[in-house]
């Protein structure tokens, strides 16, 4: 027997060159023929080998003769040794996807952005391919915002990064995060944004959120606090009662932490105040009317548009006013005159007096200097007596013109609610004062004069009698019987 009689096949196919294969084996060979749908490799074997379309590549191939030419010398890995037509099926996948994983660890270790189209969805996240390697979206690594529906990402495209590539059990499994490159970008464009952001400029804004200390107003992607102080020029006690979620305002920057991403805003500050409306529709003498909104020992404050006045107790009424509720009360609309406004200090002052006439001036508008009036006994005292000569009006006597002769006490001839002719002395239209005597006779009698008796005391002016210490203590002992 010959010596190449006792070989085995496979070692006269080696004696003639051709190679030794195994399925697993990864092979090179040369293109002998492309079809769009398959490429026939000579791997110097016994059999040719064939490589199908959707064996070539992870990524789809419509038509191979584009990728693959005759002579091309190409690398695959044996799947089996022989098919129905005798021929070597190829792979190319298992050694594209070594590289494609190799790629994707450098992907995730440069932190590269990459862009995918959601192929998949369900309740747990989205899925896409990346170098035809298909890879998982968790849910919350879909967007910064957590409440989304993974179903409304199908079709779309998204930039992801590699989260990783290997999964707990330790088997390889793409992660991808979309998520980190929203917030990237976020971040990229807020800190844009605050570079542009300057104190004491205005800017447009939306209400995001109402809290009982503010509401948090958006300017451009980047969120404001407008403090509830800020928000009006009159206390609020929530931001409702201003602003709604959505509204469109205008802001002033108070201020700018950029390192700690803070923002302070002001919205009252983008409108006038209501003191400074109230300069611009009101000045002194005006005749305005407001609503009683507090009432104090001194006075009430009275509401005008949002500007509180006061209404001073000495400018209620012309006759002294004990009490202001006496007058006015909360909840009263009243009628009053601008009496002062002091810009610096912020504050008006009103009066209701002065809208009418002073009852003095009505009262003695025609009188003159010795007419005889009535008057009415409201007081007595020992100095004297309080006279009314009309509702309103009152004025004092001194004792010296209660009489003609010397009194201890007024109450020695007069009577409360007596009433009884006076004479008009004189008119002090400036001061709004009459000076009137019961003593109507021109020539008044000194009959009661002595000039030799105990040493007096005066208490009024020099044309008043003088009296003993003793006889006005028998005067006060006279009225407190």
């Amino acid at each position: 027997m010959s010596e190449n009689q006792n070989k085995t096949m496979s070692e006269l196919f080696e004696d003639y060159g051709v190679s030794k294969i195994r399925t697993g084996d990864i092979v090179k060979g040369t293109v002998i023929a492309v079809t769009p749908e398959a490429i026939s490799v000579n791997l110097n074997y016994k059999s040719d080998g064939i490589l199908t379309r959707d064996e070539y590549s992870y990524n789809f191939i419509e038509d191979l003769t584009k990728v693959a030419k005759e002579g091309d010398e190409i690398q695959a890995h044996v799947v089996k040794l022989g098919d129905q037509d005798g021929n070597v099926v190829l792979t190319r996948k298992s050694i594209e996807e070594t590289k494609i994983w190799e790629s994707l660890e450098k992907l995730k270790a440069d932190k590269s952005v990459v862009e995918i189209k959601v192929i998949e969805a369900s309740e747990y996240g989205i899925f896409g391919k990346v170098n035809g390697i298909k890879g998982f979206v968790p849910k919350n690594q879909i967007s910064i915002n957590r409440n989304v529906d993974p179903s409304e990402y199908v079709g779309k495209t998204l930039k992801v990064q590699v989260l990783d590539t290997v999964n707990k059990k330790g088997r390889k499994q793409l992660v991808l995060t979309a998520r980190q490159i929203e917030k990237i970008e976020k971040e990229a464009k807020e800190n844009a944004i605050w570079a542009t952001i300057k104190e004491g400029e205005i800017y447009d804004g939306t209400v995001k959120n109402l809290q009982d200390y503010g509401a948090f107003v958006d300017i451009n992607g980047i969120d404001g606090l407008l403090h509830i102080n800020e928000i009006s020029w009159n206390r609020i006690k929530h931001p409702s009662e201003i602003l709604r979620v959505g509204d469109r305002i205008k802001v002033k920057v108070k201020s700018v932490d950029v390192e700690n991403k803070k923002l302070s805003l002001s919205y009252k500050a983008t409108i006038k105040s209501p003191w400074s409306i109230f300069c611009d529709e009101h000045k002194v003498g005006d005749i305005v009317t407001g609503k009683v909104t507090r009432v104090a020992d001194f006075g009430a404050f009275v509401t005008i548009g949002e500007t509180d006045c006061l209404l001073h107790i000495k400018d209620l009424a012309w006759l002294r006013t004990e009490k202001v509720t006496d007058v006015v009360n909360v909840g009263d609309e009243v009628t009053a005159k601008i009496l002062n406004i002091s810009k610096k200090d912020r504050k008006v002052s009103l009066g209701m007096k002065q809208l009418v006439e002073h009852p003095f001036d009505a009262f003695a508008k025609n009188l003159n200097v010795n007419d005889i009036i009535p008057v009415k006994i409201t007081r007595i005292l020992l100095e004297g007596v309080y006279v009314e000569a009309k509702e309103d009006v009152e004025f004092f006597m001194p004792i010296a013109k209660v009489a003609a002769e010397k009194l201890r006490t007024p109450a020695q001839v007069v009577k409360i609610s007596e009433v009884k002719d006076a004479k008009i002395t004189n008119i002090d239209r400036k001061g709004k004062k009459l000076d009137l005597t019961f003593i109507l006779d021109d020539k008044e009698s000194d009959e009661f004069s002595n000039n030799n008796g105990p040493v007096s005391y005066s208490t009024h002016d020099e044309n008043e009698q003088e009296f003993t210490i003793g006889e006005q203590l028998k005067g006060l002992e006279d009225l407190l019987k």
